[in-house]
Formats: structure tokens, sequence, C-alpha cells
């Protein structure tokens, strides 16, 4: 009877369905996905710092080869800057001086952006100072006023002639359009390029995060 009852219970363990076990859970995914997320956030950042670099380097050229142009119309081309073109130089200056600490920094996004803010609005200053010189330029009357204006004193009182004799000292008047390239002339040129540079340091602060 015993030996009966051994065989039964056998014939159903044989017929029961074995049940897999499941595996079991990786411990370790949620710090590995971590890592991984970690991993993918440093390269995007790394991305933007080196779009946000290439900016800069590439406003630093730009406000070298306009400075270094300006430079060669004033001392071969005998053509002397007027007050108003020095305040775009000063632009060009201060753009190409930020370009330079901003590449040499290398900061993160948050402090490249903060660049972008201030070179984009650099960049419209020296714009609107290329508009109000071409809206001189406009007229005789209004041109006639650039000799005693405010801006002339002011450039006075801060002796910016003085710091670079060679190339900040005006001696022109803002009513002389001597030189045309595809017939824009230096305050045309001024604004592009300003305009171009403004729009660059914004293109960092709009460029979506990958």
């Amino acid at each position: 009877m015993a030996l009966m009852r051994s065989a039964s219970m056998v014939g159903i363990a044989s017929k029961a369905r074995i049940i897999p076990a499941r595996a079991a859970p990786n411990e370790f995914a949620p710090a590995g996905s971590a890592v991984r997320c970690a991993g993918d956030n440093a390269m995007a950042a790394k991305m933007r710092d080196g779009y946000a670099r290439r900016i800069n380097l590439a406003a630093l050229a730009v406000s070298v080869a306009v400075l270094g142009f300006a430079y060669y119309l004033q001392h071969v081309e005998f053509l002397d800057p007027c007050p108003w073109c020095i305040v775009q130089r000063l632009g060009f200056m201060a753009i190409g001086l930020l370009a330079l600490v901003a590449f040499l920094h290398g900061p993160g996004r948050a402090g490249a952006q903060v660049y972008g803010v201030i070179g984009g609005l650099l960049g419209l200053a020296g714009a609107s100072a290329a508009g109000y010189h071409l809206w001189l330029q406009s007229d005789p009357g209004r041109a006639g006023a650039c000799v005693g204006s405010p801006v002339e004193r002011a450039l006075d009182a801060l002796r910016v002639g003085e710091l670079w004799p060679d190339f900040l000292q005006y001696d022109g008047p803002c009513t002389l359009d001597p030189w045309t390239l595809f017939g824009l002339g230096i305050p045309e040129w001024s604004f592009a390029w300003f305009a171009t540079l403004s729009a660059m340091y914004f293109s960092v602060l709009v460029r979506p995060r990958r």
C-alpha cells in the first residue's frame, strides 16, 4: 500500500509543470544607468562648451581683422577717424577682449550664457553707434554737429586718444565717406559686423540642449 502511494506521488510530481525561476533583478542597473546619464550629460556639456569656444574664437578673429583693417585705412590710406569711428573701434576692442577672456576661461553652460549676454549687448551697442554714424552722414547739417558733440567731449575728458595715439586719436570729420567696398562705406561695414557678432553671441543662449 505504501509502495503504491509512493508510485502515485512520483507520477504526480513527474506531470507537474516546472515553473522556471525568475531572474534576480540586477542590483547594479540603477547605478549603471546613473553612470550612463552622467556620461551623456558630460558629453552634451562638452559639446555646448565647444560651441561657445568656437563662437569666442570667431569673434576674436573678426574683431582683430576689423581693427587691423581700420589701422590700415588710417595709416596706409590716410583716412583719419572721426569721434564716432573711435567709439566703434572701442566697441570692437571690447568684444575682442571679451572673446579672448571667455576663450581662455572656458566656462560651463551658465558661464557661457553670461558671456553670450555680454557679447550680444556689446554687439548691439556697437551696431547702434554705427547706425547713428550712418544717420549723421546722411545729412550734412547733422554731420557738422559731430564736431564739439557730447561724444567728442567725452572722449577728450577720458583722454582716450592718449591711450593709443596712433589708433584712438580722432582727427577726421563725420562728413567724409571716402572709402567704399561693394558700395558700402565704413559705418555700413561696421554695422554689419557688429550685428553679426551680436547674433553669434546670442546664438549661445538659444542653442538647444543635446
